[in-house]
């Protein structure tokens, strides 16, 4: 049950690497004045993508988006190692 436990924390700490790899981008356009940011999808953080709208926007990492991941990551992690440390503190007691 250890070894279970922590191969899917170990997991959650892969896939933050993977977030923090490839975050999500937005394309920053400004049509007549209005600007808007468009999300152009996850590419690896040193070779941001290219803007689908040409030279009339620019492209940033969507960081309210990659902060709202590592935190739902951060509570799943939380919410195994809570569930499966009471499931081995639980066998300790019964094994007794």
């Amino acid at each position: 049950m250890i070894r279970i436990r922590n191969g899917l924390l170990f997991l959650c700490f892969l896939i933050f690497i993977l977030t923090a790899l490839f975050p999500p981008w937005d394309a920053v356009v400004d049509p007549f004045g209005d600007i808007r940011k468009v999300p152009v999808g996850y590419h690896f953080f040193a070779t941001p993508p290219h803007s689908p709208y040409g030279f009339e926007s620019y492209i940033l990492i969507n960081y309210s988006r990659i902060l709202i991941q590592w935190g739902i990551l951060f509570l799943v992690s939380l919410g195994i190692y809570k569930v499966l440390n009471a499931k081995i503190r639980k066998l300790n007691t019964e094994s007794e």
